[in-house]
C-alpha cells in the first residue's frame, strides 16, 4: 500500500512508494529507512527527510530505492505515513529524479 511503512523479514524498514494504481503486480518499489544520522556532504536535507517509526527516528534513503517481491512486505503496514510525511517523501523523490 503506497505510503505504508513495512518491516521486511530482514528487519529493514521501508516505505512503499509505488502507485496503488499499478496493482496487482509481483513487486513494489520501496525506499529504505535507516536510523537517523547527520549526513555529511552536499546532499540537500530534502533528500533524506526524518520520520519516527516505533519510537525511533529514521531517515529516508531514496538513493537505495528498489523493487522487491510483494511477498516481502507482508499484509499490513506498521503504520501509514501522515500527509506531511508523504509530502516529504514526494519531495525527496523530486530531488532524486529532477534535482528540485
Amino acid at each position: 500500500m503506497k505510503h505504508g511503512v513495512y518491516r521486511l523479514p530482514s528487519g529493514v524498514l521501508v516505505v512503499d512508494v509505488q502507485s496503488d494504481l499499478l496493482s496487482p503486480t509481483n513487486t513494489r518499489v520501496v525506499v529504505p529507512l535507516i536510523p537517523s544520522i547527520d549526513p555529511k556532504g552536499s546532499q540537500p536535507r530534502r533528500l533524506t527527510p526524518i520520520f519516527e517509526v516505533e519510537g525511533q527516528k529514521v531517515m529516508l534513503l531514496p538513493l537505495q530505492m528498489a523493487a522487491i517481491p510483494l511477498s516481502e512486505l507482508g499484509h499490513h503496514p506498521l503504520r501509514m505515513l501522515t500527509e506531511d510525511e508523504a509530502y516529504a517523501v514526494r519531495g525527496a523523490l523530486g530531488v532524486l529524479f529532477e534535482g528540485v
